[in-house]
């Protein structure tokens, strides 16, 4: 069982279940390629990132940059930061830049396949040669209607695949639509 908890103006998500919070910071660092960046994410991928990540990608995506999205140094993934990826996957078929996710097997078993999502995201087969630093981006601070809306959007995503948790995703979707018309 989880819940959206608000505490000091940040959001967590709390594992009722097991009593644990589920906000252990991830590092995402970017790295300059010859046509764009490769975004790693190490540790958790989690809802509290997920928003940052999209925001920088799809703005890379529309100023024309490649970008590869690197999970080989990540542990876990959740179910926001995942429909985040389609979300992701898709604008990067439709923007003038490229997305790709780039995973192996392994990693790729471990943290998308109970999602379906090996069979759906695009792949790149190796990370880009990067020239430059490593720049760290930081989390930022989402308003809580904007990061109710990821949430929801991320969540109709992942019910559209299909899939035995499909009812889920629709029913956290169904839950946040009517906070959302709750907030508004």
């Amino acid at each position: 069982m989880h819940a959206i908890v608000a505490q000091s103006g940040a959001v967590r998500l709390e594992c009722a279940a097991k009593g644990r919070q589920m906000d252990e910071p991830c590092t995402l660092a970017i790295r300059r390629t010859e046509s764009g960046y490769l975004f790693r994410v190490v540790g958790r991928g989690t809802m509290q990132a997920s928003p940052t990540v999209q925001e920088f990608v799809c703005s890379a995506l529309d100023d024309g940059a490649d970008v590869v999205l690197d999970l080989s140094a990540c542990e876990y993934l959740d179910s926001t930061f995942l429909g985040c990826l389609l979300i992701l996957d898709k604008r990067g078929s439709g923007a003038p830049g490229s997305f790709a996710v780039h995973a192996s097997d392994l990693v790729r078993q471990k943290l998308l396949h109970k999602a379906r999502l090996q069979h759906v995201l695009t792949f790149a087969d190796d990370c880009p040669e990067c020239f430059g630093i490593p720049v760290t981006l930081e989390v930022s601070d989402v308003e809580r209607t904007e990061f109710c809306q990821h949430l929801l959007l991320t969540h109709r995503r992942l019910a559209e695949l299909g899939g035995p948790a499909a009812p889920k995703f629709r029913a956290i979707a169904a839950q946040l639509a009517r906070e959302l018309g709750n907030i508004s």
